[in-house]
């Protein structure tokens, strides 16, 4: 698996409403700007706290999408660490 990642930006107003972030990375997807999803992992969480869990992709089976959970962590956590605020 390649190692180049890429981290979607939101924009400060289009992140807290979920439709609207998952409408935009589809767009993404769609227009080409994000190259086609292989393994996709998604979390969410409801106001009841329920916690609904998605994998995705033509690649995706049980330990490609909890590998790509773990990936996604490191990625997100290198990429909040890195961040000058």
């Amino acid at each position: 698996m390649s190692a180049d990642l890429k981290v979607v930006q939101f924009q400060r107003e289009g992140w807290r409403d979920a439709v609207q972030a998952l409408e935009s990375v589809i767009e993404q997807l769609k227009s080409g700007d994000l190259s086609p999803c292989e393994i996709g992992a998604l979390a969410m969480m409801g106001e009841n706290g329920q916690v609904e869990i998605f994998g995705f992709g033509p690649k995706a089976d049980d330990l490609q999408v909890l590998a790509m959970f773990r990936l996604g962590e490191a990625s997100w956590m290198d990429y909040v660490l890195s961040r000058e605020d």
